[in-house]
């Protein structure tokens, strides 16, 4: 059996890995460093690849 990589995780999963409120993730998709998609009617989930994006950026501006 193969798994499959995430293409997406759980706002709260997000806001966990980057150590930050629920409230931070939304502000972050709002400045459009984060990519939200709705899943449903209710339900969001933040692409793995923009999450990805982001911790990438972050690491540089961090290392100057």
């Amino acid at each position: 059996m193969t798994t499959q990589p995430q293409i997406a995780y759980e706002i709260n999963h997000v806001a966990e890995k980057l150590d930050v409120s629920r409230s931070t993730i939304y502000c972050l998709v709002k400045d459009k460093h984060l990519t939200l998609v709705k899943i449903g009617k209710r339900g969001s989930r933040i692409t793995a690849q923009s999450v990805n994006e982001y911790l990438t950026a972050r690491g540089a501006s961090n290392a100057g």
